[in-house]
């Protein structure tokens, strides 16, 4: 089936993480599955605001139509036709609430709650929705078997796979989320690969380009950009990592921050498997820390340390009596 998108008409924003015409793109699709055979004689024709949702009615209408006819015509009130000769005008009139031109706010957010009711419904036959007038799932996305979705999520063009708990207030874009993970509320989650049983949140940041195997746990107020983090590894509070290889069985202590911008280049961290990196930690990249590497918490580290040694930086610890009374600052 040939999808030709008129220019005529609104520029739209995206609905729930997709263009008008990507929506047009999918319905077209659902109705070739629905016909059991690819219709490359039929022309799919939408204007740039047509709004054409998947809708269970209009695929059913249209798949019969053209698995009885050679010669197919139809027009859905000016927003969409359907037609084996686009130069026919159309022979048959069907009106449909949920296709229609998008002129204004209003129609916009009409047909944002048709999609979301579309996809929802689908989803809920095989997962759980906790409040679905409240959850916004773009209809590429897929969410697998048992998964539970609370309210507050947003979830634009991502895997979910089974089983996964993602609770309120989380906003997934073009991830890929394994099985048995669970997100605490408060994620903004974009560009990563999470593997089976791993933790996130509440209040974590994931940038593109992330990397979470098995078992890992993500905390609150940590963000992560472009990095890998090993298996059971745990970056659990108020840290960033950022261009760095983490390996398995690491702890990342609070406040540690990877240095990795030097003004001009973004560098590399590397971290061996079952470290210690101790709480207030600067590591200065690029930088590598060999496997079983401890770190003591509060340094500020800019050599590489070896496999098992200890890195330690911390300047003397001055205490100066009564300064603050010469100084005059005591009430």
């Amino acid at each position: 089936m040939r999808l030709i998108v008129k220019p005529e008409g609104k520029n739209v924003p995206n609905i729930i993480g997709l263009e008008l015409s990507q929506i047009a793109s999918i319905t077209a699709e659902k109705i070739e599955e629905r016909t059991g055979k690819k219709l490359d004689e039929i022309f799919f024709v939408v204007y740039r605001d047509s709004f054409v949702p998947p809708d269970p009615v209009l695929i059913d209408k249209v798949s019969e139509t053209l698995l009885s006819s050679s010669e197919v015509c139809l027009d859905f009130g000016g927003a969409l036709l359907i037609t084996s000769d686009i130069s026919n005008s159309a022979t048959k009139v069907f009106s449909l609430d949920s296709v229609f031109r998008i002129k204004d706010g209003f129609d916009f957010s009409k047909a944002l709650r048709i999609l979301q009711k579309i996809k929802n419904r689908e989803v809920s036959e095989h997962a759980f929705l906790y409040s679905p007038d409240d959850t916004f799932i773009s209809l590429d996305s897929f969410i697998g078997d048992g998964t539970e979705l609370y309210p507050y999520t947003f979830i634009l063009s991502s895997r979910i796979a089974s089983n996964v708990k993602i609770f309120q207030g989380n906003t997934i874009l073009n991830c890929d989320i394994g099985s048995g993970v669970e997100i605490l509320p408060y994620c903004y989650i974009e560009g990563a690969k999470v593997e089976p049983d791993v933790r996130i949140g509440p209040f974590s940041r994931m940038r593109p380009n992330v990397f979470i195997k098995k078992g890992a746990r993500i905390g609150n107020f940590a963000e992560i950009k472009n990095s890998q983090i090993g298996e059971n590894t745990k970056v659990q509070h108020f840290s960033y990592v950022g261009d760095a290889i983490i390996g398995s069985n690491v702890n990342i202590g609070a406040g540690t921050v990877t240095c990795n911008f030097d003004g001009k280049n973004k560098n590399k961290t590397v971290i061996g498997n079952n470290s210690f990196v101790g709480s207030g930690t600067m590591l200065i990249a690029p930088i590598e820390l060999g496997e079983y590497s401890y770190i003591g918490a509060g340094s500020s580290m800019s050599k590489n340390v070896p496999a098992y040694a200890l890195g330690i930086e911390r300047a003397e610890i001055k205490i100066i009596p009564d300064w603050v009374k010469r100084k005059k600052l005591a009430p």
